[in-house]
């Protein structure tokens, strides 16, 4: 008999969320329905989506890691699909990883109030998947942005003193909720003339990191887990 799970439809048309719906449905039914013991799930963007985690990261109980990015995904999208694609599938953990798409409305707007908006929106949403998490006592973790490196792009200055200043409420909500905190940032991140930038050697396009950015994201999920969790990172042979 199949489970009685949450399956949640496709947005309008061209949604960015909506490229992955349909197999996040059926990959979540397969989950519940084997009654697969999930150790952790990460949840977020492309930064999410495109990191192989179970080729750095292991768990030592057994339990599965599961990855649930999308590609293009906003702080209020992850939001919405936090219930179907993380909680309802039982974690132990879950590790969110989510604002930086948010910050493409610096694009068309850099004024001082839509920076604050756009701040407050992240910042809002995630507070309230801790909530979330912790009403169904799972434990969470929240990522930092991670910074970029496109100094070509207009605003380019500005979206890195936004994430800068996002990531300080991120710790700040962390405290305040007794989330564990994931600081990639700090690893990541060079600055060059007072500015932060993504390290050139950790990108190919100046927003998500290669290979060997992903190792460095591991181990600071190893580091951060120490103690709380059996995560292991895989080494290079």
């Amino acid at each position: 008999m199949r489970p009685n799970f949450i399956a949640l439809p496709k947005l309008e048309d061209g949604h960015p969320v909506n490229k992955l719906r349909e197999s996040f449905n059926r990959r979540n039914e397969v989950i519940l329905y084997h009654h697969d013991p999930v150790g952790i799930v990460f949840i977020g963007d492309s930064i999410t989506d495109y990191w192989d985690i179970e080729s750095y990261l292991t768990l030592s109980n057994n339990k599965r890691i599961i990855n649930r990015g999308i590609g293009n995904d906003r702080s209020q999208w992850v939001r919405d699909r936090f219930e179907a694609d993380s909680l309802q599938l039982k974690p132990d953990w879950i590790v969110l990883s989510i604002g930086i798409n948010n910050t493409k409305e610096l694009d068309e707007d850099q004024s001082e109030a839509n920076q604050q908006q756009i701040k407050d929106r992240i910042l809002a949403d995630i507070e309230v998947m801790i909530e979330m998490a912790q009403a169904r006592n799972i434990n969470i973790a929240v990522a930092t942005l991670t910074s970029t490196n496109r100094p070509n792009l207009e605003g380019f200055i500005v979206r890195a003193q936004l994430v800068q200043s996002i990531n300080q409420e991120i710790a700040r909500l962390c405290t305040q909720y007794g989330a564990l905190y994931i600081n990639y940032y700090e690893q990541m991140t060079e600055t060059k003339d007072g500015i932060d930038y993504l390290r050139d050697e950790l990108t190919d396009d100046g927003l998500h990191p290669h290979v060997l950015g992903y190792d460095i994201m591991a181990e600071v999920i190893e580091t951060a887990f120490a103690g709380r969790y059996p995560v292991i990172r895989k080494t290079e042979n």
